[in-house]
């Protein structure tokens, strides 16, 4: 249901959200496509990155690690 275009763009236009619903940019709001942040250039999207997940290893580090920060040991 929630990719149909029209619903799609319906929640994109009440949260203010982009979505990934290619077909459903015909039904959004002009405010929200044309705000940077929502969606941005292609200038900007060519800089952002998927992070590579840690090994197991290195997520124990940095458990503890925040552990430690957020009951202040």
């Amino acid at each position: 249901y929630m990719m149909r275009p029209e619903v799609a763009a319906k929640a994109s236009n009440y949260v203010f959200y982009a979505n990934g619903n290619k077909a459903s940019q015909k039904f959004i709001d002009k405010e929200i496509l044309d705000d940077p942040e929502i969606y941005p250039s292609d200038e900007v999207m060519k800089k952002l990155f998927v992070p590579t997940p840690y090994d197991t290893k290195t997520q124990r580090v940095v458990t503890r690690a925040w552990t430690k920060i957020v009951t202040g040991q």
